[in-house]
């Protein structure tokens, strides 16, 4: 790998000089992403198309959950084992075959089975993606790539939750088909455009999580990645019910949270210059503290547009932390074990998904000042505990970058 700086105008400094296959990583993400219309639009399907019970449709949501949470961790040993090329593949396919199973299921067990199933594979291919670029990227372009990654995600997303809602007016079927089939071609993609990384196992690896679990700067990021998942992870659970105690309705949570995919499609390419010359840990810190900032104010919102600027200052702190949490851990994980060390810190974000709902409505149920405010002192926590790992991470960098 060459890194080539990238200079001149504001599009090659932001998408220059990344090597070609990263770009089919890219495209793959952007169509998936695109294609992203049944998770979203699940909990619908089951109680307007199936006639499912809340009660039951909460039943399969929590199988769906369950097999998400091992799903990074079991991609991460793969991407290490069989490969991140063959990893990402055999997601997309696993994916796209949970998709037809939970499409065709119709009693109630087989749906919460294939729910189950469809959880374990959906995620497979995240942890190969994230040690995928740290292969193909030098360490002075990995900031921007994985920026530029998110960005993709998130460009997805935002076009997605409004065209999924128009074509299950046609039919809850044509969902299923079109998220399967991107995922399909996103395979084709990797097949066609990307090689394999996968660097030589070293002596003594037995391919499981022991080193990874012994090493105490992954477990720290895993811990800082879980206390910042969990306060995330209210802008679904309770920020909702924050705006239904001030008056306001579902519509406007809607307009509120668009904020959020909005920001990040229009202003991480903005910021993005900023974030690579920045140091790491001063963004990872920076960016834990705008998290906890954006949610705490939330405690002193009213009004629409009062709550549609407190997630545009969390929504910041989120591009911040997506940008440099990947790069921090490529950084610090030994070359033949990204997957694994990629696979824990999505362990993170699946136990925050877990604990956040708990944890988050509990709080609210007691006070809402408590929950907010709480949600300011955990981060501040966290940002603490990352300013403290900084010797550390910049001592594993610098070792990083010899080895590569």
């Amino acid at each position: 790998m060459t890194a080539t700086r990238p200079d001149g105008s504001w599009l090659a400094r932001t998408a220059g000089g990344l090597p070609r296959p990263y770009w089919f990583v890219w495209a793959g993400t952007v169509v998936n992403r695109l294609g992203q219309f049944v998770e979203p639009f699940l909990a619908l399907y089951l109680v307007q198309g199936r006639g499912v019970s809340v009660t039951e449709t909460g039943t399969v949501l929590a199988s769906l959950g369950l097999g998400a949470l091992v799903s990074q961790p079991l991609g991460g040993a793969l991407a290490d084992r069989i490969g991140r090329r063959a990893t990402l593949v055999a997601g997309m396919v696993g994916s796209a075959a949970g998709l037809a199973a939970l499409g065709l299921a119709r009693q109630l067990w087989l749906v919460g089975l294939a729910a189950f199933a469809y959880g374990v594979v959906v995620d497979l291919y995240r942890p190969a993606v994230g040690a995928l670029v740290a292969d193909l990227v030098e360490p002075p372009d990995r900031t921007r790539a994985y920026a530029l990654l998110y960005w993709a995600v998130n460009l997805g997303v935002s076009v997605s939750g409004v065209v999924g809602g128009v074509l299950a007016l046609h039919g809850w079927w044509v969902l299923f088909v079109l998220d399967a089939l991107t995922c399909l071609v996103f395979a084709v993609l990797i097949v066609r455009g990307v090689p394999e990384t996968l660097p030589e196992r070293a002596s003594g690896d037995s391919g499981g999580y022991g080193r990874a679990l012994r090493d105490r700067l992954l477990l720290a990021l895993v811990g800082i990645t879980l206390a910042g998942a969990v306060v995330y992870l209210q802008a679904y659970v309770t920020l909702p019910l924050s705006m239904r105690a001030s008056g306001l309705t579902s519509a406007d949570y809607g307009v509120a949270y668009a904020v959020n995919p909005l920001v990040i499609v229009f202003l991480q390419p903005l910021t993005l210059r900023a974030l690579v010359a920045a140091p790491r840990v001063r963004v990872f810190v920076s960016s834990i503290v705008l998290l906890g900032l954006g949610f705490g104010l939330t405690a002193l919102a009213n009004s629409l547009w009062q709550y549609a600027a407190t997630v545009v200052v969390w929504t910041l702190g989120e591009i911040a932390f997506n940008a440099v949490a990947p790069t921090i851990v490529a950084d610090i994980a030994p070359p033949e074990q990204r997957g694994r060390y990629n696979g824990m810190l999505g362990l993170a974000y699946g136990a925050g998904a877990f604990l956040g709902p708990l944890l988050g409505t509990r709080a609210f149920a007691v006070s809402e000042r408590l929950l907010w405010f709480g949600c300011t002192a955990v981060c501040l926590v966290a940002a603490g505990a990352a300013s403290a790992l900084g010797p550390g991470l910049r001592r594993r960098e610098r070792e990083g970058l010899r080895a590569d």
